[in-house]
């Protein structure tokens, strides 16, 4: 069946806003319609022109268990499911005296809203899941041969613009496309209450879960221009762009690492990154010079890349940032000053970045087969989880040198590296096949862009082999950070000993693949 016309249609919404329009197109056709409760009332006081009946006059049938029970009737899903070239649904229906609907416009109970408003209470979240609803939707999309189904007011000017120019009749495609809308908005909703019910599962998750995602925008591609592309946000979306060019996924991948790592210090930060990996970290009290710092680390790999703060971004620094060619500059907010010396870059991202709305407790990673779903890394090491394992003990200073490079490793792919002093990164190895060619790396980059340095060492996962404590015995590394575990541990700590190399242990790894 090509086209249908529609004579009959049942409208059950809580978004009101666009109503309006379908009830004119109501009144030009004659559309009879079914409805109950608000939407009912509010399109009798809409016109007087408009067929409304009631469902439960309808149903003959009326509303039951505090209106739980209302579309929920053989007399409804007949009609909507009843298909209309089949000579027994005909003969059937004509028997028992029920008409076909033609059109079905539903929008859901707002569970997802409920639910995010901590106010609400767990017995109003259940209240809250539709039931008749998403029963009306999935019957009027299965039957999509037959029925048209509206779940979005989004889709009302679309729906409009056919049905006029056909003359009171949907096309095949149109109603096809609908019932997919439909589909992804209910198997959206179910996920939604599923995810909700899990959240506090002891077990981490279920036999099956459910993944629910908003699409944000249709990208021009993916990671590279071949690959077709569309962005989702797995929660609320926490840029806001400032100026500059739409934002590409690598953009986007590498902003919110940066971000997520400049967030890890509570001391003004600057964070600069670059496929994926940071080749430049820092801290200092004034902004502008903790970029500086970062900047020293690696001026090569900064070229094209992107720039992270932690505070309101000042015009210093701003000013800084202007000479250079930078993709995305990031921070929590902007002066006005700052935004001014920067927004005349017309390439130059500014991104605003709302901490509040960004964390996360899932971390997801894919393969061509399967899907990992774990916890976030979250783990952030401080004094007290230090395990001094050498004669030589770090000073407090080296102490937190250390931690701050172990945080900045966990944002590094394996094998990482991270060599750091007086609160900056002198030199990164990262993505090697071996901890040594990190190392090695890690201190050729130090060698290359510093003169005088001291500094200390971390790694993202423990030491096979004493190695590198002898690598670092030739290059003045004065200290050495490692999650610990490996069965030559005693041999690690013993030529740390001998070469008088302070060696901490934290029984965390942090590799990151």
């Amino acid at each position: 069946m090509t086209k249908i016309e529609i004579k009959r249609a049942i409208v059950s919404v809580h978004d009101k806003s666009c109503l309006s329009l379908l009830a004119d197109y109501f009144i030009k056709y004659k559309i009879e319609v079914l409805s109950t409760g608000g939407t009912a009332r509010f399109l009798k006081n809409y016109s007087t022109k408009l067929k409304i009946i009631e469902i439960s006059e309808f149903t003959n049938f009326r509303e039951i268990l505090d209106g739980r029970v209302k579309s929920l009737h053989p007399k409804i899903h007949s009609g909507i499911l009843a298909k209309k070239k089949d000579k027994n649904h005909i003969k059937e229906l004509k028997k028992i005296k029920i008409p076909y609907i033609d059109l079905v416009v539903v929008n859901l109970y707002p569970f997802e809203k409920v639910v995010n408003d901590q106010k609400s209470s767990k017995q109003k979240c259940i209240e809250n899941i539709d039931i008749g609803g998403p029963t009306l939707i999935r019957g009027a999309a299965k039957n999509y041969d037959n029925v048209t189904v509206l779940t979005d007011p989004k889709q009302y000017n679309s729906f409009l613009e056919i049905v006029y120019k056909n003359h009171n009749q949907i096309p095949k495609s149109f109603r096809e496309l609908c019932a997919i809308v439909a589909f992804e908005k209910t198997s959206y909703y179910d996920g939604v209450i599923s995810n909700w019910f899990n959240k506090d599962n002891p077990n981490f998750c279920n036999e099956k879960i459910s993944l629910t995602f908003n699409k944000i925008s249709q990208l021009r591609y993916g990671e590279n221009p071949h690959q077709k592309a569309a962005l989702f946000n797995l929660k609320e979306n926490p840029l806001i762009k400032i100026s500059g060019k739409d934002l590409s996924f690598n953009n986007i991948y590498d902003l919110e690492v940066a971000m997520e790592l400049a967030q890890q210090f509570q001391e003004s930060s600057c964070v600069i990154l670059k496929h994926g990996n940071p080749c430049g970290v820092a801290l200092d009290r004034k902004q502008h010079i903790a970029f500086d710092k970062a900047l020293n680390c690696d001026k090569i790999s900064a070229f094209g890349g992107i720039v992270a703060f932690n505070k309101k971004l000042t015009s210093q620094a701003a000013k800084k940032i202007k000479n250079l060619f930078i993709e995305v500059v990031i921070a929590p907010d902007f002066s006005l000053e700052s935004k001014n010396i920067l927004s005349t870059k017309k390439n130059l991202i500014l991104i605003q970045y709302n901490a509040t709305n960004s964390q996360t407790s899932l971390h997801l990673k894919t393969t061509r087969n399967f899907l990992l779903l774990q916890n976030k890394d979250n783990k952030v090491i401080n004094k007290k989880d230090l395990i001094i394992k050498t004669k030589i003990v770090p000073s407090d200073k080296e102490k937190k040198d250390m931690i701050f490079s172990f945080i900045i490793s966990k944002y590094l792919n394996s094998n990482a590296i991270v060599l750091a002093q007086n609160q900056a990164t002198v030199g990164i190895g990262v993505g090697q096949m071996n901890r040594l060619e990190a190392a090695k790396q890690a201190i050729k980059q130090m060698k290359s862009n510093f003169k005088k340095y001291n500094p200390v060492l971390a790694s993202d996962g423990f030491f096979p082999f004493s190695d590198i404590v002898k690598l670092c015995s030739r290059n003045n590394i004065k200290g050495i950070i490692q999650p610990g575990g490996s069965k030559n541990d005693k041999e690690v700590i013993d030529v740390a000993n001998e070469n008088k190399i302070s060696l901490v242990l934290t029984g965390i790894r942090h590799f990151k693949h």
